[in-house]
């Protein structure tokens, strides 16, 4: 039997490591009590325990990771980094690597909590943090925590990409080619690399190559093409609370190019204070993902999201409801309401099929993208704000356009090549198609026309 020797951690923890042949598996993160409590500091597994603990001792890395582990909700965890600087909690949890062996995303982690990943990012913990003993990727923690808790951590996985975390950080023969299961016995690797994988011993490499699904290989790839996020996009994603934007290029399989279009324009939108609605019309095939992205762009916004049914609307009042003095205008329309109970706040307002309403429609909606206020129909007088309103128009015409461009420019390019390829002369041709069937008018108060 293997000699175990304990290793000390902060909170009066103890973590064992064989001393012949070391393991790190099964891998699993040591239970964590804060430090220093005073004889008030009572610890029970609810969120008023953590507020107290905020309000009589300073800053506690360890409280932080008992309050994760314990199940408290994610707002009171917001509500205690908030009690302190944010330039002050940044640097903590940057530093937390000194103070615990496991850095504290490892918690959120074992919590499989995507929303707790986003939040300690955005308060400035680092996904590319390690272990101060094994070096051991928190992408890998994350993937064999799937055969541990017996849960799906892909969410978490996709979020710890979309914040920043290498897909380097696993070796790329299990990844580049993510058809294939990875071999259980990888390339041999120059010496340059061995250093960096040097935590990647056999046993993990098995376990591994258990849960490393297709998908997320997949993801890893996908990550591997995209662009590193600039400090400025993070400035700019911090700054509006929309950093979660980062995550749809993730939440969309097989429309990379749109979603980072969709994400780009978004933020463009946000950081250049425009005082006017936000008017995107995604175009393209029926069933390629253009109500699933408007979807998931309200879900990582918390933002609410209206979808109507454009081949039922064919009269103004079937989309805003009658005019007072008019019989009905009491109820207004899900639209007009929708409008008044979001006036002055970030919503999505989404039009399917939107090329099958008529004229009529078409006309009522220029001066609302046009200044972003409109008239409630309930009441007499009343204006609403509707500025910071996003309003998506999906259609399904110009798809032979889409499908032309793409045999001519994409279809014979690698992955990599086709997100670098300018989709600017497909946007011009798919421009002059609406004019025709939207009228010049409608069609150049369009922020942008997404394939």
């Amino acid at each position: 039997m293997k000699q175990e020797q304990g290793i000390k951690l902060s909170g009066n923890l103890t973590m064992s490591i064989a001393q012949e042949a070391p393991s790190f598996l099964p891998f699993f993160l040591p239970k964590v009590r804060p430090l220093g409590l005073k004889a008030c500091c009572t610890l029970t597994s609810d969120d008023s325990r953590l507020d107290h603990l905020g309000e009589c001792q300073d800053f506690d890395i360890d409280a932080l990771a008992w309050a994760i582990q314990s199940g408290l909700s994610v707002s009171c965890v917001e509500r205690y980094l908030k009690r302190w600087n944010a330039s002050r909690i940044k640097q903590e949890l940057s530093q937390s690597l000194q103070l615990q062996l496991f850095p504290i995303l490892f918690f959120a982690v074992e919590r499989n909590c995507s929303e707790l990943v986003r939040l300690l990012c955005g308060a400035g913990a680092d996904p590319a943090q390690t272990p101060l003993l094994t070096g051991f990727p928190l992408l890998a923690y994350c993937i064999m925590s799937a055969e541990y808790q017996l849960s799906d951590t892909a969410d978490v996985l996709f979020t710890l990409l979309a914040m920043g975390a290498s897909p380097y950080d696993l070796p790329q023969d299990m990844w580049c080619d993510y058809i294939k299961n990875p071999a259980k016995f990888g390339p041999r690797l120059p010496s340059t690399e061995m250093a960096k994988y040097i935590w990647c011993s056999l046993d993990v490499r098995a376990a591994l190559c258990r849960t490393f699904n297709l998908l997320q290989r997949y993801q890893f790839k996908m990550a591997s093409l995209l662009p590193d996020r600039t400090a400025r996009s993070k400035q700019v994603a911090a700054a509006f609370d929309i950093t979660p934007l980062f995550e749809i290029p993730f939440q969309i399989v097989g429309q990379r190019l749109a979603a980072r279009t969709t994400q780009e324009w978004i933020m463009s939108h946000a950081l250049h204070h425009i005082e006017m609605p936000l008017v995107l019309l995604f175009t393209g095939p029926s069933g390629h993902g253009k109500t699933e992205l408007a979807k998931r762009m309200g879900e990582l916004l918390s933002l609410p999201l209206l979808k109507i049914d454009c081949t039922q609307t064919r009269f103004t009042t079937d989309l805003f409801g009658p005019q007072a003095p008019f019989a009905g205008h009491e109820a207004g329309s899900p639209l007009n309401n929708f409008l008044a109970d979001y006036s002055g706040q970030k919503a999505v307002v989404f039009l399917d099929e939107f090329e099958k309403t008529t004229a009529d429609v078409y006309r009522s909606l220029l001066l609302l993208f046009d200044e972003g206020f409109y008239k409630d129909r309930r009441i007499v007088g009343k204006q609403l704000d509707c500025t910071k309103i996003i309003w998506i128009l999906a259609s399904n015409q110009g798809e032979e356009m889409i499908q032309k461009y793409w045999d001519d420019h994409l279809a014979d390019k690698p992955e990599y090549a086709q997100l670098q390829i300018p989709i600017d002369p497909l946007q011009r041709q798919l421009e002059q198609s609406f004019q025709a069937t939207l009228g010049a008018p409608l069609t150049g108060r369009l922020s942008a026309i997404i394939p």
